[in-house]
């Protein structure tokens, strides 16, 4: 956990730095799209997907949010094509995503990782089965996810929405004591927490240009503190919250670095675990199904066995950047 922090500092110098220079990629000029065309980039201008292809649910999850902005995939096609820019670091996609399939062995499980000072998603690996997204499309019982916040109220402060389209139809996320929650909502909450308590909306699309070389939309990275109109009360509770996730020994010595092990039980049954890691310059997410008496590679289903080490995995590929 030592090498964590400097890992993801470098992760946020590098996306900074190449989505600075996307256009100067041969791949990523609007001359390049075929007409009718519409073409997903990653944060550094690779591809990512291209109209016509199979939708993963990661595409889904930027083609939602593309109808949320008023530019859908048909009117874009329409127009004569499109390129979208997402915020997804690709080195980061996939290192998360060979850990879900090293490490989770077939488990329903995700990765997904959100950037505190804009709320940007660098990595959403929702699982291995592609008709299932573990990240963003199945709500579970939170559990001890919700602890340091207090309360359903803080909660919804802190960027949880009220409802969420999930398999389809609107689903309430914090309308009842025990809130259901998607591995996503979990990581925008703490990329909250380790903004020191101000919300930066969670999003996936970094701007949208059309072939003819205009932009249509450009996201506002422009945060507000999670507690009312007050930042000093949202920072000083994020500083409480802070110093009592941080003293987990989970996190190693590293004083910026904060862990939360979760797990949801039934009985002496682990029905689900969550493994929560964040500094102020990633929120990472892990989530794992599972009973804890069946092991996969050696390691129990619990928030301290495989989610943890999920976790340490990925944290071990941000560091060789």
């Amino acid at each position: 956990m030592k090498r964590f922090l400097p890992a993801l500092g470098a992760l946020v110098l590098v996306t900074a730095v190449i989505g600075a220079v996307v256009w100067q990629r041969p791949d990523a000029s609007p001359e390049a799209i075929a007409s009718g065309d519409v073409v997903l980039q990653h944060a550094d201008g690779s591809l990512l997907w291209r109209s016509g292809q199979p939708e993963t649910p990661l595409v889904g999850q930027v083609l939602r949010e593309l109808v949320a902005i008023g530019t859908p995939l048909d009117r874009l096609r329409d127009a004569g094509g499109a390129l979208v820019v997402t915020t997804i670091d690709s080195k980061a996609q996939t290192g998360a995503t060979e850990v879900v399939r090293q490490l989770a062995s077939g488990r329903p499980a995700s990765i997904t990782a959100v950037d505190p000072s804009s709320g940007g998603v660098r990595a959403y690996v929702p699982g291995t089965d592609p008709a299932v997204d573990y990240a963003g499309g199945v709500v579970r019982e939170a559990g001890g996810a919700t602890r340091p916040f207090g309360s359903v109220a803080l909660m919804r402060a802190a960027g949880v929405p009220e409802s969420a389209e999930v398999g389809g139809r609107r689903t309430e996320l914090l309308a009842t004591g025990a809130a259901l929650l998607r591995p996503l909502d979990v990581a925008t909450a703490y990329a909250t927490i380790g903004a020191d308590g101000v919300h930066h909306d969670t999003h996936f699309v970094t701007h949208v240009t059309e072939a003819a070389g205009k932009t249509l939309y450009r996201a506002a990275t422009s945060g507000r503190p999670a507690l009312g109109l007050d930042p000093g009360r949202s920072k000083e509770f994020a500083a409480r919250v802070n110093e009592e996730l941080r003293a987990d020994p989970l996190c190693g010595t590293f004083p910026e670095a904060a862990c939360l092990p979760v797990e949801v039980k039934d009985g002496d049954v682990v029905r689900h675990a969550w493994m929560i890691g964040y500094t102020p310059r990633l929120s990472i997410v892990v989530f794992v199904g599972g009973e804890s008496r069946v092991e996969v590679q050696g390691r129990p289903v619990t928030g301290t066995g495989l989610p943890n080490d999920m976790l340490r995995s990925f944290q071990e590929k941000l560091t060789t950047w």
